[in-house]
């Protein structure tokens, strides 16, 4: 299973139109996301969405599939994330502290202090 099967289902679902989400979310063709829904049930084994005149709709597995599939993807997308702060060097940085209270007195330069 690939990720794009994956973001191709959920952008159908949240459409719910292979047409709207191919023309409008994927910026691709129609056939070529309907042959990609395909191989995605061909793999899971079972219909995810029944096609209609008026769009589609999901079936129970469609629905108990979306949720993980948008799980997935967000995981994939963590896991990307991470890799790139890892490549990152570290950065540098400064500290800054500062000593506060009444008892302080002037500092005198070379190291005595004056009382």
């Amino acid at each position: 299973m690939e990720l794009r099967h994956l973001r191709y289902f959920v952008a159908v679902a949240d459409a719910g139109s292979l047409t709207v989400a191919a023309e409008q979310k994927l910026h691709t063709s129609q056939p070529s996301l309907s042959r990609q829904i395909r191989d995605l049930e061909l793999e899971v084994g079972v219909p995810l969405m029944h096609r209609g005149a008026h769009g589609i709709e999901l079936t129970s597995v469609g629905i108990a599939f979306l949720d993980h599939a948008r799980m997935a993807l967000v995981q994939a997308e963590a896991a990307k994330e991470a890799a790139q702060r890892a490549a990152q060097p570290a950065r540098p940085t400064f500290a800054l502290g500062f000593i506060s209270g009444p008892k302080i007195g002037p500092v005198a330069r070379g190291g005595a202090c004056a009382s």
